[in-house]
């Protein structure tokens, strides 16, 4: 009897298994390819309400009170060139607090390189304020500037604004190809598993150019896109396809996740040509813990090619493969190539072992060790935070008083001014009490990060010092806000007569 039961369960879970998987080719076969159209154009909409955090940490950045204001009244009746810098400066420090302004002079200005700078602006802060303008311009193209029609493509894609799919594919197959790479990349962001369906029917074309099917290779990869799975292990297995369709669909074989890809391209990177080994790696970053892909990683490191070794020395730090901190020594100490070196430093660092932190820091303290190695060293250790503090700031102290060692000095004040630190209160005062006036700013730029109160009564005798260089005292009178000289005169002499 008890075989009976035994044999009617496994025959069940056998049943329940075929049916799973009927079930899985049916809902693959259910989907259909989305079609190419008229996108309905989103409502308008004012940008979202300004993140506090960043709109905080980019005020810290301005050099006075007055910035803001400034900033403000040139956004609102400033020229075109001088907008453009400034939103620039705005992306580049993240900066939200002029999102309603910026909006404003978007609906108004008819300067494509100004609609151009604002959809960028919008696109890093991913505020789908303007979806109605990019839906809208991807609708109908045509007599629009290609710059600012692929800055429509690109804030679509930052912003994720599905109504536009219909007219992204219209574009894929439009007869213009300018449209073709942009549209493509936009799908891979913005598009699910019926634009995907769409890729894998637009991959049977014959009329396709290399360049377009490389495209497509990335994006069905991008996507996630396992219904095209068969088909780009048959483009990278072909030894007679286009050598960078098949490096763009050992790539997509790794961003797919699916792991019985590893063994494929275990097996491709065995091929003679080291740009497919190099996209073989990309591929593999995306197996960790795979014992498999990350051994031909660590093998890698070691490849004859320096792109392949720099693909792997990457990877080991994105997949955190601290058994690969010897190879990395190595490396760094012997590769005939700086770029290798470079990689090999930046990696060490992030592993954060005590040998790789050893070895790092041990470098920083050898004589023999140029500075130019020196300099790649202190921003990899500053970067990361987790070593070599101390021996930096040692390191620092050292330049300042060998005017032989400036490059290095200046390399070291700039990594300095990055962040923020309370210990490095003393260097800034050091920095900021050179004769040079390259050191002096530097030693402002750590105040300007930091604001030390220690620091302030050297820079008010820096003003005071009338051979002083002219710009390093103009950024003192900005950062101290000294109004002008005949205040400056009164409140040293008050603080003279506070502290007699």
């Amino acid at each position: 009897m008890r075989k009976v039961v035994l044999f009617l369960l496994i025959l069940a879970s056998v049943n329940f298994c075929f049916a799973q998987e009927e079930d899985s080719e049916k809902e693959t076969q259910s989907i259909s390819a989305s079609k190419g159209g008229i996108s309905e154009v989103p409502a308008s909409k004012r940008p979202k309400a300004i993140d506090k955090e960043k709109a905080e940490k980019a005020a810290e950045k301005d050099e006075s009170e007055k910035d803001y204001e400034n900033k403000s009244n040139t956004i609102k009746y400033g020229v075109p060139s001088e907008i453009s810098t400034l939103i620039d400066e705005l992306i580049k420090n993240d900066d939200p607090r002029f999102t309603e302004e910026i909006y404003d002079v978007f609906q108004v200005t008819k300067n494509t390189v100004i609609k151009q700078k604002v959809l960028n602006y919008f696109k890093q802060l991913e505020d789908p304020c303007l979806e109605d303008y990019a839906v809208e311009t991807l609708n109908d193209p045509y007599e629009e500037k290609n710059d600012l029609v692929k800055a429509c493509f690109q804030y679509i894609s930052a912003v994720k604004t599905k109504e536009a799919i219909p007219a992204v594919l219209a574009l894929i197959e439009s007869e213009n190809e300018s449209y073709f790479n942009d549209a493509i990349a936009t799908i891979g962001e913005i598009g699910g598993p019926e634009e995907a369906m769409f890729l894998v029917e637009y991959l049977e074309r014959e009329d396709l150019s290399d360049a377009q099917r490389q495209t497509l290779m990335r994006t069905c990869g991008k996507m996630h896109a396992v219904q095209t799975w068969d088909k780009v292990v048959e483009v990278a297995e072909d030894e007679d396809e286009n050598l960078y369709v098949r490096m763009y669909a050992a790539e997509s074989l790794g961003l797919m996740e699916k792991k019985e890809s590893v063994p494929i391209l275990v097996e491709l990177f065995s091929e003679n040509d080291p740009n497919l080994r190099q996209y073989v790696i990309k591929g593999l970053s995306h197996f960790p813990g795979v014992v498999e892909a990350e051994e031909t990683i660590m093998q890698g490191i070691r490849d004859e090619h320096w792109r392949v070794r720099q693909e792997s020395i990457k990877t080991a730090k994105e997949m955190k493969l601290k058994d690969g901190v010897p190879y990395l020594i190595y490396r760094a100490k012997n590769d005939s190539e700086k770029v290798i070196k470079d990689e090999a430093y930046t990696t060490l660092a992030a592993l954060n072992t005590d040998e790789a932190n050893d070895f790092l820091i041990a470098q920083l303290q050898e004589k023999k060790l140029g500075d130019a190695t020196k300099k790649k060293i202190v921003e990899v250790l500053l970067k990361e935070g987790h070593a070599g503090e101390k021996e930096i700031l040692e390191l620092a102290d050292e330049c300042l008083k060998d005017d032989k060692r400036k490059d290095l000095r200046y390399a070291i004040g700039k990594e300095l001014a990055k962040y923020e630190n309370s210990a490095y209160d003393e260097i800034c005062i050091k920095y900021l009490s050179s004769k040079d006036s390259t050191t002096q700013s530097l030693g402002l730029d750590m105040y300007k990060t930091n604001k030390f109160s220690s620091a302030v009564s050297v820079m008010r005798t820096i003003y005071a010092d009338k051979k002083a260089n002219t710009s390093v005292k103009n950024r003192i009178k900005t950062m101290l806000s000294i109004e002008d000289e005949e205040e400056f005169k009164n409140e040293k002499s008050n603080g003279d007569a506070d502290a007699k």
